[in-house]
């Protein structure tokens, strides 16, 4: 005991004198901020200089899932040698489904504790992705690019400054001073993926340059079991398995940052720019019903970007972090083939041109996005944050099909407005945070007014909304290895320009979305403990949401399928998740989670409308009953061994699994139909596995993948299907300045 002591209390000293001299208020603000994107300085940059000291104690990852809020970190360091996407990793935490359309570039929808899509944001060092273009997203860019993740479910750090009403997910990117990390994909399909991540720091100077670059490549034909027609004659001849054949798929990503860290009027001050582009082509459809051979859509985005942040302004504790973002992205959308395709890539002329919705719309958005975030350190227990952010998008579109038509070129406006005040304190063994905040929407298009009636016809309107939430959330450690969690939210969700304007083409407009309203209630139990070399790590969790006015993505199950975002008067979720690893001398790790969710339509009454006059209440036919497509049950599960010293010193061979069961769920509310004809998703297990190996003290590594091993038929989102088994070979390449 006294060597362990004696070990720590030297380890303690050797980064007490590392750290430049702070007032002791500044130092707490650093340790004591909700959120992790208010710590990034320069110390950062400098942390080369701290990797011959042994420190024992709790790495940052775990400090941060000890917060008083209910969040899932990940730290990514693990899986740089495997070259994993994001989206693969988030995809394993409790709660979180990542439900994709299809193979590599297709639609995907993030789902956590029943909320998905716009309902949980997304941010980037704190900067919200709205509006980052279609390329740049979680299933585009490689773990190597980040730190790691944080995942909060329900309640928000009022510092990220969001609107999200079911969570958000932080990437935090890698703050080492010099390196390369370079990695190169090539799998099944046709697929490749590149990553180049670097950065160059002058410590004496303060100039920093840090970019990130990606390339992903499919033709994605991998066979689906499709329902087969007769172009002739039209009649359904039943399923086979088909290749895909219009599908294929690239994508190019840059982010740039350079400035200057570490300077005594500033931390760091960043000017970027991230750039991308992708090119799609469009096999389906909402649904496999509907096949396309010549559908594609391109994009572009170029987003400049400003940051700056400095600790202890003007006085000490006084923090201020600013960024500012103008986000420019174009959009082809183009479906022009005068054709009819089945599964066969058989072909016939069509009398209409268009496979589906005649098409070729540019869309242009152009959006200011600026926050500013005040955190102030009253002494050693408790501190004050004041975020503002602004969010303003212009929108319109010029459509070659149809050039006379009105709402064309006319701009659609959405204008966002969202203040929070929090209050923390802080003692040795409880953590308790406060706070408000204050939502303002302004929304301006042209709606279809009187439909169906003489006097139907087009009119711009305008609408203004406001709401104001709150909310709390309390930890208190019962033991040192066992704490507890509760946190409340009266939280809202203003609608996003997808959902109220469409996409152009599949996605149909609703401009008379309201609002999302839920009180979020999160009570959780977290467990840690190391014995020797046993680490063993616990947490459960119940959750509750109640919500009125849910946003719903509902499709039209007809032969040409569209989609479109729809408001539930009412819905109530009550869920209960767990995870439990277990780690031996970081050589073996096993674990796993589970997830139950319980989301039921409770709104007995709705409004309808009869014959265009008269307006009614009937009963809801779907009341009591789960909320379709949506998956209630599932569990992953995960082991791995590592061989340090294989065939040759300092080497280290690595053997990884892991396994993802989903339990069926139906499309449409259970209730309705008849059980023989109603449309659901299988319930289904799947299963992946690697092996890699790590050389020249870390410096090069190649890891060979197989996923979906027995080659299920896996589905996400009404029935679109998911690659079968498939085959990856990954190289990597890192080097390090010390």
């Amino acid at each position: 005991m006294h060597a362990f002591s004696g070990k720590l209390l030297f380890s303690l000293s050797v980064l007490t004198l590392s750290v430049p001299a702070v007032p002791v208020k500044a130092f707490s603000s650093i340790q004591a901020s909700p959120a992790s994107l208010q710590k990034e300085d320069s110390l950062a940059y400098g942390e080369q200089h701290l990797q011959d000291v042994t420190v024992i104690a709790k790495s940052k990852a775990r400090l941060l899932q000890e917060q008083a809020y209910a969040v899932s970190v990940v730290d990514l360091k693990n899986q740089y040698t495997q070259v994993t996407p994001l989206n693969k990793v988030l995809n394993a935490i409790t709660s979180v489904r990542l439900r994709e359309d299809g193979g590599v570039g297709s639609n995907y929808s993030f789902a956590m504790n029943g909320f998905s899509g716009n309902q949980v944001k997304f941010f980037l060092d704190g900067i919200p992705m709205d509006n980052f273009g279609s390329s740049f997203n979680l299933a585009n860019l490689s773990a190597n690019m980040a730190d790691r993740v944080e995942v909060y479910k329900g309640v928000l750090p009022v510092s990220l400054g969001a609107d999200a009403l079911g969570g958000a997910v932080n990437i935090v990117s890698r703050r080492n001073a010099n390196y390369l990390d370079a990695t190169y994909s090539l799998g099944s399909f046709n697929t490749h993926k590149v990553s180049v991540n670097g950065a160059y720091t002058n410590m004496k100077t303060g100039f920093t340059l840090r970019s990130n670059l990606f390339f992903n490549y499919s033709k994605n034909d991998y066979k689906v079991y499709a329902p087969i027609v007769d172009l002739n004659t039209g009649l359904q001849e039943g399923d086979a398995w088909m290749k895909r054949f219009n599908d294929q798929y690239h994508s190019v990503g840059l982010k740039l940052e350079s400035g200057v860290v570490g300077r005594s009027w500033a931390d760091y001050l960043l000017f970027g720019v991230i750039a991308s582009e992708n090119r799609k082509h469009i096999q389906t459809g909402a649904t496999m019903d509907a096949v396309y051979g010549k559908v594609h859509s391109q994009s572009y985005s170029f987003i400049p970007s400003l940051r700056y942040k400095k600790a202890n302004l003007l006085t000490p504790g006084l923090d201020l972090l600013l960024y500012a973002t103008y986000s420019m992205v174009n959009t082809d959308n183009v479906d022009t083939a005068q054709v009819k395709y089945n599964w066969r890539g058989e072909s016939v002329r069509s009398n209409s041109r268009g496979e589906g919705y005649l098409t070729d719309a540019l869309i242009q958005e152009r959006q200011w996005q600026a926050n500013a975030n005040v955190n102030y350190v009253i002494d050693n227990h408790q501190s004050l944050t004041l975020n503002h952010i602004l969010t303003s998008m212009h929108r319109k579109a010029d459509d070659k099909e149809y050039p006379d038509y009105a709402l064309n070129g006319v701009p659609q406006i959405l204008t966002k407005n969202i203040t929070g005040l929090g209050y923390q304190i802080r003692y040795d063994r409880w953590d308790a945070n406060i706070f408000g905040k204050m939502y303002f929407l302004h929304t301006s298009t042209h709606r279809l007014l009187d439909q169906f009636l003489e006097t139907q016809r087009y009119e711009r309107v305008s609408e203004d909304k406001h709401q104001a939430g709150y909310g709390a959330a309390l930890t208190y450690h019962l033991l040192p290895s066992l704490q507890m969690k509760a946190s409340f939210e009266q939280a809202y969700r203003m609608p996003e320009a997808n959902e109220i304007f469409g996409d152009g083409f599949i996605q149909k407009s609703n401009p008379s979305l309201k609002p999302e309203k839920s009180r979020n209630v999160n009570v959780g139990l977290l467990y840690a403990e190391r014995f020797g070399k046993h680490q063993v790590n616990a947490e459960v969790n119940y959750i509750y949401r109640h919500t009125t006015d849910f946003i719903l993505k509902g499709v039209s199950l007809t032969s040409d399928p569209t989609t479109a975002y729809d408001n539930i008067g009412k819905a109530i979720t009550n869920g209960v998740e767990a995870s439990v690893n277990y780690d031996f001398n970081n050589r073996l790790h096993v674990g796993g989670n589970i997830t139950y969710q319980d989301i039921k339509d409770r709104e007995r009454n709705v409004e309808t409308i009869q014959s265009y006059v008269d307006q009614g209440v009937t009963e809801n036919v779907s009341y009591g009953q789960r909320m379709p497509n949506i998956p209630y049950f599932f569990f992953n599960a995960n082991a791995g061994y590592n061989f340090p010293n294989a065939f040759h010193r300092g080497n280290t061979l690595s053997l990884e699994y892991d396994g993802d069961y989903v339990y069926k769920y139906y499309l449409t509310f259970p209730g309705l139909g008849r059980p023989t004809s109603k449309k659901y998703i299988p319930t289904q297990f799947s299963h992946n596995a690697s092996v890699s190996y790590v050389m020249g003290g870390g410096r090069y590594s190649v890891a060979f993948e197989c996923t979906n091993i027995t080659n299920e038929k896996l589905y996400d989102n009404y029935r679109l299907q998911k690659p079968g088994r498939a085959f990856n070979v990954k190289f990597r390449l890192f080097l390090q300045k010390m």
